[in-house]
């Protein structure tokens, strides 16, 4: 932005203001202080009052509004930086529960597989076992036919016979 003259008028003065900003933004100034001085002399009928004190109060009023401002503006600034350590902390702890979390999900995946291959040797087992128990059935029918203790008596009493000679 160039370099702008701008005239306006405070308190019945005439000014010529040279400034970079804009001229809007010059004449709100100038209508700011302009509200100072009013607000200072029409309430407090203090018309008659010399216009350097007039002045001089509103420069003492705008003064103050800056400092507050200037006051809440550290304010925000400690607070922001307060707000930016606890996010900070914040984000690390997210982290943390973060990694938490995959080596949980990692601890559960691991038992999981482990589980299913204990399901799958239990299933082993069980058909081997299923498996025997079907063979000593059937050993247990066999030997519960008539010819086969007919055999195992004639056996029985043989070994009974030599055993006597």
């Amino acid at each position: 932005m160039g370099v702008n003259k701008i005239h306006v008028e405070i308190f019945g003065e005439s000014l010529t203001l040279v400034s970079d900003e804009g001229e809007e933004y010059i004449k709100e100034l100038a209508a700011y202080i302009e509200s100072k001085i009013d607000g200072i002399a029409h309430p407090n009928a203090r018309s008659g009052m010399h216009p350097t004190t007039l002045s001089l109060l509103a420069s003492v009023i705008i003064a103050d509004e800056l400092f507050k401002e200037r006051g809440k503006n550290q304010s925000f600034g400690k607070d922001m930086e307060a707000n930016t350590k606890e996010n900070e902390r914040l984000r690390t702890l997210v982290d943390e529960l973060w990694q938490a979390l995959e080596q949980t999900w990692n601890d559960l995946n691991t038992q999981k597989e482990q589980l299913e291959r204990a399901r799958s040797e239990a299933t082993e087992y069980k058909q081997a076992m299923e498996k025997a128990q079907n063979e000593l059935a059937e050993y247990i029918d066999a030997f519960d036919s008539p010819g086969i203790k007919g055999v195992i008596t004639s056996d029985m009493s043989r070994i009974s016979l030599r055993e006597a000679n």
